[in-house]
């Protein structure tokens, strides 16, 4: 039993992050594999345009990254209520350009708009923004480079059947869209991993209409320790300040948190998680990311650090304190939202009451008994036991097998929770309901 929780505890933190992430397994990377899918409608007509562009043949390309990954994207590009298409494609016989596509419907047929081709083999992220404040959507193309974690931005507008390329030529790793500083128009925020050619930062860039350009309005450092990003979302950071919230992975395989917005009142932009020097107090050994924990339409971000324990525990016995923070982007403070104690091989959590932050309860996680035992902590040693959340395999909960004094918390089709409550006169004590209702399966919290 202990291999399959093991094993059920891993695939659920692979697909959290995974899900979070925007991530996909659909673009394995091999041309010859990418082949123009047979269509019908709107489709095929425009397959057959493309076909007609690329005279010597071609292999459409699929974005590696990103929300969209299709090789052909339809999207209402100038607010007329009818879809454009994008479309990336190479030539067979040229290995170093790249064609994008952009195609309207004249009410009659599809009509090539502009045939636009840029040195590179490969395109990395697709996204749609209104950066003109026009009300009407942006193209926004991010190109691999011969350069490894370095890419290369593109900015394109549309109207009338026309295309314009909006300069641009910033250089990134990721790059993500939003109203970062409350003009009724989107910003793009683009991100850079530390190199011997790059510096680690977030760039917020910024449309001028006068010139038809994307500049960098601000800049702010980033952990130049960070390899890769491996979680990045738009969200609201305290109350109505759009910002993005980045989880970043350092080589030892430890995660951090980064938190990067606009301050209208100082007109910069702003990383204070990130000091130079000082350690992060976010920076974490297990595979948490940031969440929306309280469903308010904002993201919060975790510190973890372990119960408190002596040294005659194993420390891979104590379980974690995940401590869910969330970051007011008017003044820089930082507010608790929750403590949970965590199981991660049996996949649950236990929301902590107030009584029990200042290091007065802990927690051991036992994978032979598949269960964790809550205590009261004497400031040196394991005091009376409080009460035990077990893990049964559902046939054994079904048979009785063992589950004598255990009372029922949650079950599916493979596993029962259940708990024992040692000690309801402790100052310390929870009553069953509040047992149960401070229970969460791991997947409700993002880890």
């Amino acid at each position: 039993m202990k291999t399959k929780f093991a094993f059920f505890a891993v695939i659920i933190c692979m697909l959290s992050a995974f899900l979070l992430s925007g991530c996909s397994i659909t673009d394995f990377g091999i041309d010859s594999l990418l082949r123009p899918p047979k269509t019908m409608g709107d489709e095929a007509e425009i397959e057959q345009l493309i076909a007609k562009t690329a005279e010597n043949g071609y292999t459409l390309k699929y974005p590696k990254s990103g929300t969209y990954r299709s090789a052909i994207i339809m999207r209402d590009l100038d607010g007329d209520k009818t879809e454009e298409a994008v479309a990336f494609y190479r030539e067979n016989e040229d290995i170093t350009r790249l064609h994008m596509l952009v195609m309207y419907n004249n009410g009659s047929e599809w009509k090539l708009s502009s045939d636009n081709v840029t040195e590179t083999t490969d395109v990395d992220r697709v996204d749609f923004a209104d950066v003109s404040g026009s009300g009407t959507l942006e193209i926004l193309v991010g190109y691999s480079t011969y350069t490894q974690n370095t890419n290369l931005l593109s900015c394109y507008s549309y109207l009338d059947g026309e295309i314009e390329e909006i300069t641009a030529g910033q250089k990134y790793y990721e790059f993500y869209c939003g109203d970062f500083n409350s003009d009724n128009k989107d910003e793009v925020m683009a991100l850079s991993l530390y190199s011997s050619e790059n510096e680690a930062n977030a760039v917020m860039l910024e449309y001028n209409g006068e010139e038809n350009l994307l500049y960098s309005k601000a800049v702010v450092g980033m952990d130049p320790n960070v390899i890769k990003y491996k979680n990045v979302t738009v969200s609201t950071v305290g109350s109505d300040t759009q910002g993005i919230f980045v989880d970043g992975e350092l080589a030892t395989g430890e995660l951090l948190t980064q938190i990067v917005y606009y301050n209208l009142e100082l007109s910069l932009l702003r990383n204070p998680l990130y000091k130079e020097k000082t350690a992060n107090a976010t920076q974490r050994s297990c595979n948490v990311i940031c969440a929306d924990i309280d469903n308010d339409s904002s993201l919060d971000f975790p510190t973890v650090q372990k119960l408190p324990h002596s040294d005659s525990e194993p420390a891979e016995t104590v379980a974690d304190k995940i401590t869910w923070n969330t970051l007011s982007a008017d003044n820089e403070s930082i507010t608790q939202k929750s403590n949970v104690a965590v199981n991660y091989s049996l996949a649950f959590t236990v929301k902590m009451p107030d009584s029990w932050l200042n290091n007065t309860v802990t927690a051991i996680n036992s994978l032979k008994e598949n269960s964790t035992v809550f205590y009261e902590w004497n400031k040196s040693s394991l005091g009376d036991k409080l009460f035990e959340i077990k893990v049964f395999d559902i046939a054994d909960w079904e048979n009785g097998k063992g589950t004598d004094d255990y009372t029922i918390i949650y079950k599916d089709s493979t596993h029962a929770y259940a708990f024992v409550n040692f000690n309801t006169d402790s100052g310390y004590a929870m009553s069953d309901d509040e047992i149960k209702k401070s229970f969460s399966i791991l997947t409700e919290t993002a880890v």
